[in-house]
Formats: C-alpha cells, sequence, structure tokens
C-alpha cells in the first residue's frame, strides 16, 4: 500500500474579490505611514524621547500608542471601502426592487398596467369620487382573437392584440389607465367625468378604432369587441362592485351582437343571475339526459308529403321550465357542455328515426363549436353504427359561420361524414359570412333558406328577390331547397312557384316529441300533411 503525497494548500488571492483589496488597502496604509515616520524621522525622535525616561511602563505605553495609531489607519480605510460597498448595493437592490415591482403591475406582452395596478387606480379614484366628479371603469372584451390564433398562429395573434393596445392607448386622455386584464379582456379606469357622454363617447372611439383590420405577417385581421359600462358614484361605491357591475354591462353588449356598448342597468344583475341557475342546471340536465329531440316535417313541395323529421333540442327544467334551445344552446357552447349534449341528442334522434318509414331522412344541426372537435366525425359515424340508422338517410344541418371560423377543420370532419354516406345541408343561408367558393368547397347537397326571409315574403320586396335569388343559385348547382317558417299560403304559393323543393313551418306541423309522430304520419295518410291545429293543409 503507497503512502499518499500530501497535497501543498498554495494561497490564492483573488483579486477582484473585495476582502483582497481591503488587505491590500490597509497594508498599503501601514506602509504608507511607515514611509512618512521613516521620512519625518519620527523613530529617531521617539528613540529620543524614549531616552529621557528609562521607565518601562512609559516604553510599554508608547509601543501601544505607536501600534493603535496604525490600527486605526487601517481599521478607517477598511470602514471606508465597507461603507462604500453597503452604499452601492443598496443602491442596486432598490433599483432592483423597484423594477420588480414595475413588472409585477404591468402586462409583459402588452406593456400596459395589468388587474394588480388597475385595481390599485381604481381604489384611490372611487375613494376621491364625488357626485361631480365621478368615475367610470369600462370592460372591454375583445371578439376574434381565438380566431386569428387558430387561423394564423399565436405569433399574428399577439401582434394584433399589441396593435389593438396602441390604438386604445393613443385615444385614452392622459388622466385615464388601460390595463391588460386577462387574455382578450381589457379595463379602463376613467376618472373625473362630469357626464355620461364622456364614457360614452369614448367608447364610441374605441369602437371606431376597431374597425380597421389589423396588420399580422400573413395579411390583415378583423377584430370586433363589446364595452360594459359603470359609473361610480351610480352604480356601485366599492371598487369590487364597480367591477361587477362593469362586466355584467359586458356581457349583455356581447349578447347583443358585435362592437356593442352597453351602461349597467339594475336588471342585468337578474339576466346573470338566471344565466348562471341555467349553466347549473344544464350540467345537471346532460348528467340525467332529459334534454330530448322534438321532431319538425319537411315535406316536399312536389307531392306535398313528407318526407323527413328535423331533431330540434326541447328541455324542460323541473325548476325553470322551459328553457328555449337559444337560451340552452349558447350556455352550451360557452361552457364546453356542447359535444355531450349533441351526442346525447343525435343518439337518442338516430334511435328514434330506425321507428320510421325507410324513405324518411333525419336531419340534425352540428353547431361551429362541434365543428372544432376533429373526432366529431368518427363519433357520429360509431353513433349510427350502434343504433343501426343508415347513414344514407341522414342530413348534417351546418351554419356558414363553421366556414369562416375554422374551414380547414370543418371541411376535415364533413369530408369524412360525405365519404360514409351522409347529405350536408347549409342551414340559415344568406345569414352568415361564407363566400360562394366556400360553399363550392364544401359540396353541399342542400341549401335552407333562413325563416327571417320567408317570414317578410309577403310584405317586403327585398326578401322575395333574395329568395328568389337563393333558388336560382340552388337550382344552377343541382342543390336541394328547403324553406324554413312557412307560415301561410301566400309565403308557399311563392316558393313553390319559384322552384323551392322542400318546405318546414307550421303551416304543415310544429315539432313533436318521438310519440306523436306515429300519428302526424296516420292524419297524413288520410287527409295529406297538416298544420299545428289539425287543418287541412292550404296547399293539399
Amino acid at each position: 500500500m503507497g503512502l499518499s503525497t500530501p497535497r501543498l494548500r498554495v494561497l490564492h488571492f483573488d483579486w477582484r474579490s473585495s476582502a483582497t483589496r481591503d488587505f491590500i488597502a490597509i497594508f498599503g496604509g501601514i506602509v504608507l505611514v511607515s514611509l512618512l515616520a521613516h521620512l519625518y524621522g519620527l523613530g529617531t525622535r521617539l528613540a529620543r524621547l524614549g531616552q529621557r525616561y528609562v521607565d518601562s511602563v512609559l516604553d510599554d505605553i508608547i509601543f501601544i500608542v505607536f501600534v493603535a495609531f496604525f490600527l486605526s489607519i487601517g481599521l478607517t480605510v477598511f470602514s471606508v471601502r465597507r461603507y462604500r460597498k453597503l452604499a452601492r448595493g443598496t443602491e442596486a437592490r432598490t433599483i432592483t426592487e423597484g423594477e420588480v415591482r414595475d413588472l409585477a403591475r404591468h402586462d409583459p406582452l402588452t406593456g400596459l398596467p395589468n388587474r394588480r395596478l388597475f385595481d390599485e387606480k381604481l381604489d384611490l379614484c372611487v375613494g376621491l369620487a364625488t357626485d361631480t366628479h365621478q368615475v367610470a371603469v369600462l370592460m372591454l372584451g375583445l371578439d376574434g382573437l381565438k380566431r386569428i390564433k387558430n387561423t394564423h398562429g399565436h405569433a399574428a395573434a399577439d401582434k394584433a392584440l399589441c396593435e389593438f393596445a396602441t390604438r386604445l392607448a393613443d385615444i385614452l386622455r392622459k388622466d385615464g389607465l388601460l390595463a391588460r386584464i386577462g387574455g382578450d379582456e381589457f379595463g379602463i379606469v376613467l376618472p373625473n367625468i362630469s357626464s355620461l357622454e364622456d364614457p360614452a363617447n369614448l367608447a364610441r372611439r374605441i369602437v371606431a378604432s376597431t374597425a380597421d383590420s389589423f396588420a399580422i405577417e400573413t395579411g390583415a385581421a378583423e377584430l370586433s369587441l363589446g364595452i360594459g359600462i359603470a359609473i361610480a358614484q351610480l352604480d356601485g361605491v366599492t371598487p369590487h362592485e364597480l367591477v361587477r357591475r362593469a362586466e355584467r354591462a359586458l356581457y349583455r353588449a356581447q349578447g347583443d351582437g358585435r362592437s356593442r356598448v352597453r351602461f349597467f342597468e339594475p336588471d342585468m344583475d337578474m339576466h346573470v343571475e338566471r344565466r348562471i341557475n341555467i349553466e347549473r342546471e344544464l350540467r345537471s340536465a346532460i348528467a340525467a339526459d332529459i334534454i330530448e329531440p322534438h321532431y319538425q316535417p319537411v315535406v316536399s313541395l312536389v307531392s306535398n308529403r313528407i318526407v323527413g323529421f328535423e331533431a330540434l333540442a326541447r328541455w324542460e327544467s323541473r325548476t325553470l321550465g322551459h328553457i328555449p334551445p337559444d337560451v340552452f344552446i349558447p350556455i352550451a357552447e360557452e361552457t364546453g357542455l356542447i359535444n355531450a349534449l349533441g351526442d346525447q341528442l343525435f343518439r337518442r334522434a338516430c334511435s328514434d328515426a330506425t321507428a320510421w318509414p325507410k324513405a324518411f331522412s333525419l336531419a340534425f344541426n352540428i353547431s361551429p363549436v362541434q365543428l372544432r372537435d376533429s373526432a366529431l366525425g368518427e363519433r357520429l359515424i360509431s353513433i349510427l353504427e350502434q343504433t343501426g340508422f343508415s347513414p344514407h338517410r341522414l342530413e348534417i344541418e351546418i351554419t356558414e359561420s363553421a366556414f369562416v371560423e375554422r374551414s380547414g377543420a370543418a371541411k376535415t370532419v364533413i369530408d369524412g361524414l360525405r365519404q360514409a354516406g351522409v347529405r350536408i345541408a347549409l342551414d340559415d343561408f344568406g345569414t352568415g359570412y361564407a363566400t360562394l367558393s366556400q360553399l363550392l368547397s364544401f359540396r353541399l347537397d342542400k341549401i335552407k333558406i333562413d325563416r327571417s326571409f320567408v317570414s317578410h315574403l309577403d310584405d317586403s320586396t327585398d326578401s322575395r328577390v333574395i329568395v328568389r335569388a337563393i333558388l336560382g343559385l340552388a337550382n344552377g348547382f343541382g342543390l336541394t331547397t328547403t324553406a324554413e317558417g312557412i307560415e301561410d299560403e301566400g309565403q308557399l304559393v311563392y316558393l313553390v312557384s319559384n322552384g323551392c323543393t322542400e318546405g318546414q313551418g307550421y303551416l304543415f306541423s310544429g315539432p313533436v316529441p318521438a310519440a306523436g309522430i306515429p300519428a302526424l304520419l296516420d292524419r297524413e295518410a288520410s287527409d295529406g300533411p297538416v298544420t299545428g291545429d289539425g287543418a287541412r293543409s292550404l296547399h293539399a
């Protein structure tokens, strides 16, 4: 076993460290003082002084004084250097803490104040508000940012968002505060307003500023927004209550359409409470599978006979009563419940339709939100196989907004369904934003004319021109046409004379539950198509 060689520890000086610099300063100070003492003969003079006094105690005192003198010089140099270091460290720490506080109060993407600084500003302004100098809170919700992100990517959405923030900052007066509250939500604190016209004018300018398209790398994109406004002292004293009411006004503005502005009104609280109750009951209803499809006949305007049924969701809540589909379907879309609800209704509709005559078709509506799910087509085909309903008897209805929002994803789902034999119908034609090229790319089988045009055929020249144009377009491309909302003979006569092939409406029958279809078919077999009150159709 060999002996290990002992390692020599080498004293290493780091010339950049403060301790090394302090040692050099002290040592240098001592050398400097010694040199000065030598130059001025301090040692000789002390020696002479020592010769006069032979007392050893005095010698000790002189030695101590001499050492203390040098030590005091060294400690003084050391203290000065340490003080300067501490001062620089304190200054740097103060600057860093200020930067951290600033970052904690600002949005890193847009550079705008965030919710924290927004709340601080609002607390201060509400505390100073009076009857003559009130405070307005504007809550802004952007619409279209998600579409840009899905279509052009995150970078494009971020660029549009920053440009939007820049436009708003240029409009806002100096004493106002613009903050980014969330992903697509902004807030404005406007102090010292003298009338409601101040926030109203600002809101109108903001809406006008978003009317111009936003430049992104791949071209241009469109954004719209809703604005909700609440006023202190009018709408709430506490900052929290003021923001809550502005958000409820925003919710109502977004429900009214694109780029709307709403002031808070007391009935909005009741509206929002009802919406919350509906969402809670909707979750329970889906879990219990109590929302059921009713069926409205689709009538051939050539043979005047029923050729199929459209499934329409109907919900009778145990606690809230009848909830219309135009109320609970949007809530299901917003809350992510639409896929579960849609699958439930489709399964029940397919099961019910297996009892119908084989020549009858089933029309089923798919929302644009459902079409964002790439697995939708596979699920629908799986349900067809499980229930035994033929895909050749199924007609899927989609709206124009599906093309605009996610044309690529929608086309993938629709192409898969078409390959399985499912027909595709465009619902509510003329009310959306699809281009003709988009419509042609989806290889449609049917166009449904929206009831808003049909209902005005008797009293509107514009509606008659639009309907005639739609029928001509469909005939040119060899598509079937179905008119919705037929309620009187005049509408029916116009549609038939202009080549409409199918119709729906209360002139024939309203929606009926599955159990009511046999009676409806028996009545048709004996009397022909009937209206909702049992009278014979005017077209029969």
